[in-house]
């Protein structure tokens, strides 16, 4: 087979970025990350680059680790279970390098625009929220016809996109097998697209198969075939995310990843061939937990808690990493919501079956019973703004008593601030899904003040009339803690206690409130689940206890976290292929 002249090898390839350029990063969290190419490229030490992607996470902190960047334009970035991202924290608190703060929907449309060679674009804009005011990343547009007030902006072009994909033909057209991110966006609105590839075969497969997304190749500048060029994130369907390797890889200074490939690499491409019958009956047979207290834990009312908010016409949408938020999903679909719509990876998996809880094998899940495959530009643009989804739970830092969410910085009593993540799509959904739903995990009043220091999320439409002007679904806000339930209220638009968990007392409430708590008149204690429902989720839905990854920290939230990954190694070293 004759490949083009579009194949080159991986140090060619690094070569063509340059310093006082533009990069964008493919991928989506730990999922095809281009690992190899990135740091190959950060071996010529390159200088005064642009980072520009939705999420920043490893690869920006990669590069930060390098002071090869000079300006940073993300929605979010972060280390996913692992917590905070430490380079990016450190530059942002100290201001040294320039940090644009984009809503999702406003970045997928600003590469839309280029993507299609127009200068701007529309979209919903995000009432309630600092972001448009503090960032300037968009303004308001006025239809000429309707008078409707929109927001807009303006097109942004990467000079470098760095994309590792599934597999390419000898043409050099790509393909990417499942979620696509941004990638194929990110493609059109740049002027290199720099490719690694785990394989590369026939144009008559990929004619045949037809499997995944395209890139065709006139969009291409360069390829190399390089194998496991996502490690130690994942690119499956050829080996799974390595999360062993990223917990030895931030618990050190500086980052070094890849050095468990050996020792890992059976496990990452076995993990591939598992399937969710053999996960389900390997569960039913292996007793993960049998120590559990008769008493029920505040990571588990609140699972249930969140799952009695979804029926069979919910569509729930997972973005990132969020163990609580996941396995409330999960739950409601085993218990009593089996036609609940769920995607996962921001819209990577559209429709999935359920499946007990999982860390390193839900990609490989997902995709097996998943509908179909989608890409973040398709679910922010054609289910988002059309309001189709009722559910998505964030996580919160920060709240006030009118319900506006603050995940972006955080005043210190000594000045400067303590920067957070990022509200990634938060400005967004909070208006756009139906109802708009929070978590917060230990109450206190560092997370629940009189007024957030930054909004980076409220439901600015909030009002049945506005939402319904606006062509969205009335909903509800509602904030869960370990504590109680607040929901706003639609009249004073304050916060309530709608309901109160048992065994808590209003002055437990109270006294870890900074604001004045005001109380529902018919106020309920939490329905506690039956010992049967208790024992779905402790045996079927969260047999690993992932979800307590949220509601622990230091040395216990480590400790915990390698018993999840040894017990899924260990499940794997025991499949005999076989079977599957």
């Amino acid at each position: 087979m004759k490949l083009s002249n579009k194949f080159k090898s991986l140090n060619h390839l690094s070569n063509l970025v340059k310093n006082n350029t533009s990069i964008g990063i493919g991928g989506h969290h730990f999922a095809r990350l281009p690992i190899a190419l990135i740091n190959k490229v950060l071996s010529h030490n390159p200088k005064n680059l642009e980072f520009i992607s939705w999420s920043g996470g490893l690869a920006l902190e990669l590069f930060l680790q390098k002071d090869s960047i000079n300006k940073i334009q993300v929605c979010f970035s972060s280390l996913d279970i692992f917590g905070l991202a430490p380079t990016f924290r450190k530059i942002s608190e100290a201001k040294s390098i320039e940090v644009i703060d984009w809503s999702a929907l406003g970045l997928i449309k600003a590469l839309r625009a280029s993507q299609q060679n127009i200068d701007s674009e529309i979209f919903q804009y995000p009432w309630g929220s600092d972001l448009p005011n503090k960032t300037k990343f968009c303004k308001k547009f006025k239809d000429p016809k309707t008078k409707n007030e929109f927001a807009i902006v303006n097109s942004i072009t990467i000079d470098n996109f760095l994309l590792h994909a599934s597999r390419a033909d000898e043409d050099g057209n790509v393909e990417i097998l499942g979620p696509r991110a941004l990638d194929t966006i990110m493609a059109g609105a740049s002027k290199q697209v720099i490719v690694t590839v785990d394989e590369i075969v026939s144009r008559d497969i990929l004619a045949k198969e037809k499997k995944g997304s395209l890139i065709s190749k006139n969009f291409i500048t360069a390829i190399a075939h390089v194998p496991f060029g996502a490690y130690p994130t994942s690119s499956v369907p050829y080996y799974i995310t390595d999360y062993n390797d990223l917990k030895n890889t931030f618990s050190k200074k500086p980052l070094r990843l890849g050095l468990s490939f050996k020792k890992n690499k059976k496990f990452i491409t076995k993990s591939n061939k598992l399937t969710l019958n053999y996960f389900t009956n390997y569960l039913k047979k292996n007793k993960l937990n049998s120590n559990f207290p008769n008493k029920i834990s505040s990571d588990e009312l609140m699972a249930f808690a969140l799952a009695n908010e979804y029926d069979n016409n919910s569509l729930c949408s997972s973005g990132a990493v969020s163990p609580l938020a996941n396995v409330s999903y999960l739950l409601a679909k085993k218990i009593h919501a089996p036609k609940l719509i769920l995607t996962t990876m921001t819209y990577g998996h559209h429709d999935i079956s359920f499946r007990p809880m999982t860390l390193s094998f839900s990609e490989v899940l997902d995709r097996e019973t998943c509908l179909n495959y989608w890409g973040g530009d398709d679910s922010y643009s054609v289910y988002y703004q059309n309001g189709q989804i009722t559910h998505e739970v964030i996580g919160a830092a920060q709240i006030d008593k009118f319900g506006n969410v603050n995940n972006i910085e955080i005043k210190k009593k000594s000045g400067g601030f303590l920067r957070l993540p990022g509200q990634g799509g938060m400005a967004d959904v909070s208006n756009l899904h139906q109802h708009f739903m929070c978590y917060v995990t230990k109450h206190s009043k560092l997370s629940f003040v009189d007024k957030v220091d930054y909004v980076s999320a409220g439901r600015g439409l909030f009002k049945d009339q506005d939402r319904i002007k606006a062509g969205l679904k009335p909903g509800n806000v509602k904030i869960f803690t370990n504590l109680c339930i607040f929901e706003k209220n639609k009249k004073t638009g304050l916060l309530e206690v709608s309901s109160i968990h048992k065994g808590i007392t209003k002055s437990e409430i109270e006294q870890n409130t900074a604001f004045k708590v005001k109380y529902k008149k018919n106020y309920k204690i939490t329905k506690s689940p039956s010992a049967k429902q208790l024992n779905i989720l402790r045996d079927e839905v969260d047999p690993l206890n992932i979800r307590k990854l949220e509601f622990t920290n230091g040395e216990d939230r480590i400790n915990l976290l390698e018993e999840i990954l040894n017990k899924e190694k260990k499940m794997i070293k025991q499949i005999n292929l076989k079977e599957l």
